[in-house]
């Protein structure tokens, strides 16, 4: 088969391209010209000229590359597949459905979820948006390339903590830095890793235990988990995104905030903590048990090589398009 991808969000449709042509399938990534990508809401709407005439663009291409399969990502661009006039599946990342009811396009939003053929959502926090919309909407794990994001050994001169989330509000970034501040006078000697970026940046940088990086490219991520013991991602949303997932596939212990362990069906080797304590405790608990640490990381990457490797999720996702051709009458194309 033919794959377009639409975008790529948190390289989801990186991995799925790669997962999909070692299956033996052609795959196109397609990207939008995000004008306005950090704006606010509202102010979004000054370009959605610039907007509508690059979706057009993207309409052309998909028509033009006569596809047999069209994924978009992110729930938005869902309207690029209404434009082509061709059947697609959407796939839903965060933000873009998560408090729907106040964007100012909510409408555009719900009318690219009811026309997908299939609507997927990378995190199961976004069951209830999705749902709401298309209940037939599946849960799609985040495909992990555990190739490239795999266990290496702890270096000697191996660091404390990598902060591996946004210092950003939406990732809990104000009860992380408030951790960070117990753990600093009770152990001034803790070194801190986090990457510049997001609104608290400022907040982390007057830490003495944290050292800022600058935004690093996505190769860097293996060995920089690699050199620490203890990595924090989010701790607000309750579901653990890609970033995450990678660092358990580096079989190191994560600290984050997750919630949704019956979506698995067992049990998830998170350090799940919401609050500054709990933070400071798991942090303190896993540098000063060793034994434990490494428990936990291995663990860790089991779990993703049985619920996230990126082989297994594009067989699921080649799976529904077969399925939809079986279903055809004549199976001359596929329709999504």
């Amino acid at each position: 088969m033919r794959f377009a991808q639409v975008n790529d969000v948190a390289s989801v449709a990186t991995e799925l391209a790669t997962g999909l042509r070692a299956r033996g399938h052609t795959v196109e990534i397609l990207y939008p010209r995000l004008y306005g990508a950090k704006l606010p809401p509202l102010l979004k709407l000054a370009v959605a000229p610039l907007r509508l005439l690059d979706w057009l663009r993207l309409a052309a291409r998909l028509r033009r590359g006569r596809y047999d399969a069209v994924h978009i990502h992110y729930a938005y661009l869902g309207l690029v597949g209404i434009l082509a006039g061709v059947p697609y599946v959407l796939h839903c990342h965060g933000d873009d459905v998560r408090d729907l009811a106040r964007r100012p396009w909510r409408g555009l939003i719900r009318l690219a979820l009811r026309r997908a053929a299939h609507v997927y959502y990378s995190t199961p926090d976004l069951a209830r948006w999705c749902t709401a919309v298309r209940p037939d909407a599946e849960f799609l794990p985040n495909p992990v390339d555990t190739a490239t994001f795999r266990p290496q050994p702890l270096p000697a001169d191996a660091r404390d903590v990598f902060i591996i989330c946004a210092l950003a509000h939406n990732k809990g970034a104000e009860t992380i830095l408030a951790a960070m501040r117990l753990l600093s006078a009770r152990r001034p000697g803790l070194r801190v890793t986090a990457i510049a970026g997001g609104e608290l940046t400022r907040q982390f940088e007057a830490l003495p235990t944290v050292v800022l990086l600058l935004h690093q490219p996505r190769e860097r991520l293996p060995g920089l988990m690699a050199r620490h013991r203890v990595l924090i991602g989010q701790v607000h949303e309750g579901a653990i995104g890609m970033v995450e997932l990678e660092g358990m596939a580096c079989g190191r212990p994560v600290i984050a905030s997750f919630r949704f362990a019956d979506v698995y069906g067992v049990e998830v080797p998170v350090v799940h903590a919401e609050t500054p304590e709990a933070i400071a405790a798991a942090v303190e608990q896993l540098l000063d048990d060793r034994a434990l640490a490494e428990a936990v990381g291995a663990a860790s990457r089991r779990w993703v090589e049985e619920h996230h490797d990126a082989a297994r999720i594009a067989e699921r996702v080649e799976a529904w398009h077969r399925a939809r051709i079986d279903r055809r009458p004549g199976r001359g194309s596929v329709e999504a």
